[in-house]
């Protein structure tokens, strides 16, 4: 097994996982966000809004406002800012346990997804979200950039993570340490330990919902693995 360092793909200015009020549930426009990611010297972003039902919980099911801009004009939309290379993804939900997601944002479908689980949507029950993202991964793996932060307390407490990690590899995608649960206190620290050791290709990504979070997590999560012995 490499070293943690040489098995985090991101280790350097490069963050993959941020949302924005323009499709989701994020404080700050794509805008907002590609301009202050230069400020902070990211060199290369992905903004990964939700996919649509889970846009569509938000509005329906906890009546939050949510405004959303039409996401076809992102065909036209380049970075006019700076030089940060800005990758649109989106952020997929798992709906069940026969591995079975929902695939667009406003009737579109990206190229490459990350996939994730949360509570209210899944409509299995919760036990069997490890059965679910390993089916899924086995349906869709060649869309898979990585599978969203399988170590939270919040949303999936129940995920096998020895299980997810073993299939994981087997289909070479990488797992997501997510900065943001972990400095809200929302990650299970034994299934971290056991992702920082045993996955093959992992991703450090903020997940950052506000300009702050996208300054400062990452850094965050960073300072823990070297107290830690980590890297």
């Amino acid at each position: 097994m490499k070293l943690l360092k040489d098995r985090i793909i991101n280790l350097d200015n490069r963050d993959y996982h941020m949302h924005t009020s323009t499709f989701s549930d994020g404080i700050p426009t794509i805008n907002e966000l590609v301009q202050f990611a230069w400020t902070i010297w990211l060199k290369e972003i992905a903004i990964t809004d939700h996919s649509q039902v889970t846009i569509d919980f938000f509005r329906n099911e906890l009546n939050t406002l949510i405004w959303t801009t039409a996401y076809s004009p992102l065909k036209r939309w380049k970075n006019v800012f700076n030089d940060v290379n800005v990758i649109l993804w989106v952020e997929w939900d798992l709906l069940n346990k026969n591995g079975d997601i929902c695939f667009d944002i406003q009737w579109i479908e990206p190229e490459f997804i990350i996939l994730s689980a949360h509570t209210g949507i899944y409509i299995s029950k919760p036990e069997t979200v490890t059965e679910g993202t390993i089916n899924a991964i086995k349906k869709y793996h060649k869309k898979i950039k990585f599978i969203w932060h399988p170590c939270a307390y919040t949303d999936f407490w129940y995920y096998d993570i020895e299980k997810l990690v073993k299939v994981a590899n087997e289909y070479n995608i990488p797992l997501e340490f997510n900065a943001k649960n972990f400095v809200r206190w929302k990650t299970n620290l034994e299934k971290l330990d056991y992702l920082l050791k045993n996955t093959d290709k992992i991703y450090l990504n903020s997940d950052a919902h506000t300009l702050y979070e996208l300054k400062t997590v990452r850094e965050k999560a960073i300072i823990f693995l070297k107290e830690n012995n980590y890297l």
